[in-house]
């Protein structure tokens, strides 16, 4: 078994699973939205082409509150995010299309960037006890690392429309009515229930077999990933700082 620290997360490496644990604090907040570095991630996995899996998971109780928005508020707050978000967007699209099983055992708070981060993986395993939402327009900006596309890809326009606008905040069981949780873990942590499921997926199959699945189910359900240079949220941002200072 390998382990690497990045960022604010540890890569291990486990024969053919692969697990990023976010650990920044007890609520695991993304102080640095490229929670892993992308070019650490790439080459972990390019070493071990055995991985079939890759499981994302948060320390403790908590999977991520999200951003640390004192971020906000620093002088040159709007360059300083747009490039951290461009570099984040670019690591979630990454993950987004690995050709391997991508799943995200979710625990206690997956909040703002935390479930922007817990969209990115195929599957999302959470604890009955989880609280999932994108509440960022109850602070005034908005979903930053393309959480708001692959929302509405997951449940239709209209609903993640009405669920970002609103900062809805919904339990685990809501969120899986909603189709935003694909399975309700019964244990207070869900991820050896995560560990079991994507095993139940990838034992008995080999790594070309994986790979050509996911590699065809990529293609075929959406041609066009989320733009990472996209700068809504700065422009939000800065006449949020515009307006504060009037």
């Amino acid at each position: 078994m390998s382990k690497i620290t990045s960022n604010i997360s540890t890569l291990e490496i486990n024969n053919d699973i692969a697990v990023i644990t976010i650990e920044n604090g007890k609520q695991n907040l993304l102080s640095i939205p490229e929670f892993i570095e992308l070019d650490v991630l790439s080459e972990s996995l390019r070493k071990n082409p055995q991985v079939k899996a890759l499981i994302i998971t948060g320390s403790g109780r908590n999977f991520s509150y999200g951003a640390d928005v004192s971020l906000f508020d620093t002088e040159d707050g709007s360059s300083l995010i747009g490039e951290r978000l461009y570099k984040a967007r670019k690591l979630l699209n990454y993950i987004e299309q690995l050709p391997i099983v991508t799943a995200a055992a979710i625990n206690g708070g997956c909040f703002g960037g935390g479930l922007e981060v817990a969209l990115s993986c195929q599957f999302r395993i959470a604890s009955k006890k989880s609280i999932l939402g994108l509440p960022e327009t109850s602070i005034g900006v908005i979903p930053g690392m393309s959480g708001i596309e692959r929302l509405t890809r997951l449940i239709g326009k209209n609903k993640a429309i009405a669920m970002v606008l609103s900062g809805e905040m919904l339990s685990s069981s809501d969120a899986f009515e909603r189709g935003i949780v694909d399975m309700l873990s019964e244990d207070k942590n869900s991820f050896e229930d995560t560990v079991k499921f994507v095993r139940s997926l990838t034992d008995d199959r080999t790594a070309a077999q994986i790979r050509a699945v996911t590699e065809i189910a990529n293609r075929a359900s959406d041609s066009v990933l989320p733009d990472i240079s996209d700068d809504s949220f700065v422009k939000i941002l800065s006449e949020r700082a515009k307006n504060e200072n009037e």
